[in-house]
Parts: structure tokens; sequence; C-alpha cells
């Protein structure tokens, strides 16, 4: 892994952008390949930035492909600003990096946190998402019945982080005691690899970014749970195409949650991929490359 500084880390053929969109908040953008190709924009998760996707931006980009890989606000070489970290906010963050750049409409894809993020963009800014492909994500869509329900003390591992104080010191912890903890429980006994694991955490540990980290999961405990269980986005639909990818072992994230999926979205198809858990981009590069590449053709 590449040593933390304040500049991201190079990578062949990634130019790094900063779009700055004001009121503090600047995005870092990694972009690849040629500037006239089909966008496609990849969303990381948590704990992670940009640097998840790094071994699907050359093949992409010699595919053709722009490859734009932003880091969301809080993370990465973006902004930390203190923030409520509304995804709502971090979706216009993306509509405007779009526009900043000249890009569009873009094909999404995302892990993690990064799918609510994604799927409010292409709600809040329809004209600008071509089609989107999820991994190990989720929605801000919810059923609305008791096996929905009976699922959410998946939940409990966010509490260490969203405290205040508390919250950023799990975050930002050297020794990244609680990830390790956490990381083969959702990863279906996968482990993210202990340097990846190191660098995401050296990441964080700079000033602000624990903290932003944290409010991340204290915004949604907080704010938006309630609204998305109340319907703030119930009455939305999406007429793109949308693909999953989801390995049925992942502890969190339960294949019971994409069942809303259909209600939502007019052309939706999903892949389960048994025995993967959810660090599916990490576990499975070669079938996640695959499922992109027959995505992005057939959408």
């Amino acid at each position: 892994m590449p040593v933390v500084t304040d500049s991201p880390p190079d990578l062949p053929g990634v130019e790094h952008r900063y779009v700055d969109l004001g009121s503090g908040v600047r995005i870092h953008v990694a972009d690849a390949g040629p500037a006239d190709g089909q966008p496609v924009m990849f969303i990381h998760g948590f704990p992670q930035n940009w640097w998840e996707w790094r071994e699907l931006i050359a093949p992409l980009a010699a595919d053709g492909y722009r490859v734009l890989c932003p880091d969301l606000r809080g993370a990465g070489w973006s902004s930390a600003p203190r923030d409520r970290y509304l995804k709502n906010d971090m979706a216009d963050d993306l509509a405007a990096v779009c526009d900043r750049l000249g890009v569009g409409p873009v094909k999404l894809v995302a892990h993690d946190w990064g799918g609510p993020v994604a799927t409010i963009f292409m709600l809040r800014h329809p004209a600008k998402v071509a089609a989107f492909m999820g991994m190990n994500t989720a929605v801000p869509w919810l059923k609305h019945d008791r096996e929905a329900i009976l699922n959410f003390w998946r939940m409990w591992y966010q509490v260490p982080m969203m405290l205040p104080v508390i919250g950023p010191r799990v975050i930002a912890d050297r020794k990244a005691r609680y990830f390790n903890l956490l990381g083969p429980w959702v990863g279906g006994q996968f482990q993210t690899p202990p340097a990846d694991i190191a660098f995401y955490v050296d990441c964080m540990r700079r000033p602000g970014y624990a903290e932003a980290g944290s409010r991340w999961y204290r915004t949604f405990q907080r704010r938006e749970a309630i609204r998305w269980l109340r319907g703030e986005f119930d009455h939305h639909k999406v007429n793109v195409p949308v693909r999953w990818l989801h390995g049925t072992d992942d502890k969190v994230l339960t294949p019971e949650l994409l069942r809303v999926l259909p209600e939502h979205c007019s052309d939706f198809e999903l892949e389960l991929v048994p025995g993967v858990g959810h660090w599916i981009v990490e576990q499975c590069p070669e079938l996640v490359l695959d499922r992109l590449r027959t995505f992005l053709k057939t959408t």
C-alpha cells in the first residue's frame, strides 16, 4: 500500500482533479481513460475511498471508458468539513462534479455507503444518470413489513462509530481493532487484506476525517433512517437499467433488503453470488470486472 500523504497515491494513467463546489466542499476525482469515452462513475463505501476501485480503473480505461472515481465528502482527498453529512448533499456533490467536468449522463457503480448516495443522485438528478450497478449495497427504499423490521438489529455495528468522541477514536485507531473485528463478520469470513485496512485507517487519521466518518453514521441514525422509514423516496421510480451483484454471505446487507428494488426499478436484474460477503470487490475482482463489462456493454 502507498504511504498516506496530503496528495492521493499515484496510479498509472490516472489524473487527479479537484472540483471546488463552494461552502468548504472540494471533491477529489481520480480520472482515467479517454476524455470522450462513455463516462463511468464509481462511488466507494466506508471506510474506503477512491482507491477501492484501483484494480478496475486500468482495464476499463483500456476498454475506452472514461473512469471517474470521486472521493465522497469526508473521505479520501476530498474535503472533510464539519457538517451533517446528509446523503442528499453527497448526491448533489456528484451531480455538481458531473456539471463541472462536463460529463454525462454517467453510468454509476457503487458499493456499501456509495449505494444510497448513488441512488439518491439518480433520483434527484435523473437526466445525469444512464444506468446503475450496485454491489453489496443498500438503497433508501425499505419494505414496511415484519421481515424488514426483524433485520434492523444488523445495524448494531454502527453504534460505536456514530458516537461523539468515541466514534472518531474507534475509526482512527492505529491498530484498526474494530475494523479487524467487524471485517470477517460482514465479509462472510473474508477479511479485507490488513495492508488495505491500514491504508484506509491512515487516511482517516488525518485531521477531520475520522470525525467526518463518524458523522456519516450519526447523520444516518439521527436524521435519515427515520425519514427513509417514513417514505422520503417511496414515490420515486427509476426508469434506467439497474443491475445488482450481491454476495449472499454479507451479514449486514442481506439479500432480503433487495426485495424492494423491483417495485421501484422498471428494468432490474439481480445476480446473487454464494460464498461471497460484503467485500465483494476485493474478494472477487475478476468476477466484478467481468460483470461490469457486461453491464457497460448491455445497458
